[in-house]
């Protein structure tokens, strides 16, 4: 089973050098720059708390054309790169082969095989303005993933993993098929503590949660979690964003209100509050990477003017965190 892991950053990384070290001679990753020197001279170095992982991979490369057409293919991309890289991605497939995208926030496909009014135009243009990924790629060949894993690239060719992970994958239709399980038999395999999701959306609800309301705020304050939930008045403003985003997906049929998780997660202040881990935006943000703004909060905002649902304090948030991303672009 040939595999590829298109952008082995943080989440990526740590998906490649499990697999890597699991299926020799199997794997191959596209990476660029230092991160993908350091991969061809010494693998990819996952560090965990527990223990230290190197994945060989059997070709590294910027260029996808040298790669021959795969079984899987691990998308670790940020949601506003997909675009461009969707005709790459597209030529690396056999016939039927899926890519599992591992996006945060609102993914590109998320309109695929929906009856209600948010697939009325089919793509969502926020997230795939030239319908690329949508004609292109196409929607078909997607697996849904949502990622429960803090990771950091610490150097290059080196990620650091600060806490327990766990991957959610699902088929946008919520089917059980050959190809889900056989995808999720791999991550099995590797370590990478796989689940089957029967309503991917629910889940990417769920973990939305944590990401539109710590995320930014992590990223406009440069504060980590700890010190955002010792900060007065943050703590308050998460909670708001989150509930929020918890109205609009009610109005689209996912109401997690209810969810004893959620419950605990609003009662806590938020994401990641017990440590110093940083958000993915606030490395992002750190580094001078562009942000996954509308993936995260600009197609919640979409959502919610569609189904009439009032966002005050993301209406607030989305300006700044768009002016942040704007700042990155400009230096």
């Amino acid at each position: 089973m040939n595999i590829c892991v298109y952008g082995a950053g943080a989440v990526g990384g740590n998906v490649a050098a499990r697999l890597a070290a699991t299926f020799p001679g199997d794997i191959s990753v596209v990476a660029r720059g230092a991160h993908l020197q350091a991969i061809r001279e010494r693998g990819v170095i996952l560090r965990t708390p527990t223990d230290e992982i190197v994945g060989r991979p059997v070709i590294a490369t910027d260029n996808p054309a040298e790669l021959p057409p795969q079984d899987l293919i691990v998308v670790g991309l940020k949601a506003h790169s997909l675009g461009s890289e969707a005709e790459r991605i597209a030529r690396l497939r056999k016939p039927d082969v899926p890519v599992l995208f591992l996006t945060n926030g609102i993914p590109w496909w998320w309109s695929h095989g929906l009856g209600n009014s948010a697939s009325k135009s089919g793509t969502l243009e926020l997230l795939d303005a030239n319908q690329k990924l949508w004609n292109v790629l196409g929607s078909d060949a997607v697996l849904g993933g949502v990622v429960y894993s803090p990771n950091e690239v610490s150097e290059p060719g080196v990620i650091t993993n600060h806490g327990p992970t766990r991957f959610v994958i699902g088929e946008p239709s919520g089917v059980s098929t050959p190809r889900l399980a056989a995808t999720i038999a791999a991550f099995k395999a590797a370590g990478l503590n796989p689940e089957v999701a029967a309503d991917i959306r629910r889940v990417i609800w769920k973990k939305l949660l944590l990401n539109a309301s710590g995320n930014p705020i992590s990223a406009l304050t440069r504060l980590t979690g700890r010190q955002r939930a010792e900060t007065p008045g943050l703590p308050d403003l998460v909670r708001k964003v989150m509930s929020e985003v918890l109205d609009v997906a009610a109005s689209l049929g996912w109401d997690l209100r209810q969810d004893e998780d959620v419950q605990a997660i609003l009662q806590s202040g938020g994401p990641s509050t017990s440590r110093d881990n940083r958000s993915s935006m606030l490395q992002d943000t750190l580094a001078g990477r562009r942000l996954e703004v509308d993936a995260l909060l600009g197609q919640v905002q979409a959502f919610a003017r569609q189904q009439n649902v009032a966002t005050p304090t993301l209406d607030v948030v989305l300006p700044l965190l768009r002016g942040l991303d704007k700042s990155i672009a400009a230096e």
